[in-house]
């Protein structure tokens, strides 16, 4: 169905049955001026806010809108992850061009909504309006956290271990497959007028494809490590590891050494970089939207952190002279520039 047929309100009215769910804190929420929402007198108010602009930051071709619906949530949970927060609630603004479909702007807040209920997060309200060409999405997040809780970039001491949860470069590595697919499929179509779209993909690359259209965000994680009182500094590994750890160390006025042996990788990266134009190292250090978090802790905490039981990777420490480095095998030391993904360069 076209959207000029169903209208602005009876969009919102879909979206809202969609996010119908009764969560604790919101007095109102979608279908007056403004949500009305609360949270504990104990607690500070964490806000985040993030844009996904179409030929920018995705491409219709390479994603169905569940899945981008997904992502969007995802991106702006794992911000709140990395602060050891709890997300609670989120306001959505999105500019549709002629073209969607209400199907297709159905099945993006299916996907949105399906990620906010595994947090226990709620919809509260937002914008719909007209866009003249591509589709721009624009997500707020508010979370909660214990004043004495919150875990930011700028506390990483001299000494501190620095660790990753989970593996890394698996996004990026399934943004590449996902490029090459869509380009053979395109060539096929200006040969022929036609082509398949879910031709030429191997099953061994299907879970580095999920990984970038459906990352998981840290959230439990973040929480737990947060409680625990392991992180001294943290962030959610949005931009690639060299340019998300340049930001703890320059937040936190201190450098870093990273060692390549013990970054982790996932055994599907490794089973596919004879197909990959880079080495594994170069996804996870430029990459980015793996949403991982990436922390600091004090040797002292270690042990504590290890009783968490979450898969966490120490891969470095914290240094006095404020630059990055890396080490390679025994010796081979040099010094790592941030290489992360950057909008404006």
């Amino acid at each position: 169905m076209e959207l000029s047929k169903l209208g602005e309100f009876g969009l919102i009215h879909k979206i809202k049955q969609l996010s119908s769910r009764k969560t604790p804190g919101m007095v109102l929420g979608i279908g007056d001026d403004a949500a009305v929402l609360t949270i504990p007198s104990h607690a500070l108010l964490l806000a985040t806010t993030d844009m996904l602009i179409e030929g920018v930051h995705f491409d219709l071709a390479m994603t169905d809108f569940y899945s981008l619906g997904w992502k969007s949530a995802a991106a702006n949970l794992s911000d709140i992850a990395a602060m050891g927060g709890r997300p609670r609630f989120c306001l959505t603004s999105i500019g549709i061009p002629p073209h969607i479909a209400v199907e297709q702007i159905t099945e993006f807040y299916r996907g949105f909504d399906a990620l906010l209920s595994k947090h226990k997060t709620m919809l509260a309200g937002g914008d719909t309006c007209s866009s003249l060409h591509d589709l721009n999405i624009s997500v707020t997040l508010l979370g909660e956290v214990e004043q004495k809780r919150v875990v930011t970039r700028g506390n990483a001491k001299v000494g501190d271990r620095l660790f990753v949860t989970g593996t890394l470069g698996d996004s990026a590595a399934g943004l590449e497959i996902l490029n090459n697919r869509t380009r053979t499929l395109r060539m096929k179509r200006k040969r022929s007028g036609h082509g398949s779209e879910t031709s030429n993909v191997p099953s061994m690359f299907a879970s580095l494809i999920e990984k970038h259209l459906r990352p998981i965000p840290r959230v439990d994680w973040g929480r737990g490590i947060s409680h625990a009182g392991c992180a001294t500094a943290m962030i959610d590994v949005s931009d690639g590891l060299s340019s998300d750890l340049s930001h703890i160390c320059e937040q936190s006025s201190v450098g870093a050494l990273i060692h390549a042996g013990k970054i982790p990788f996932s055994p599907s990266l490794l089973g596919a970089k004879n197909f990959l134009k880079r080495p594994p190292l170069d996804y996870a250090l430029s990459g980015g939207e793996d949403y991982e978090l990436l922390f600091t802790v004090q040797p002292a905490k270690i042990k504590k952190l290890r009783a968490l039981k979450i898969p966490a990777t120490e891969i470095g420490e914290i240094t006095r002279a404020r630059k990055l480095y890396i080490v390679n095998g025994m010796s081979n030391k040099k010094q790592l520039k941030p290489t992360g993904y950057n909008h404006f360069v």
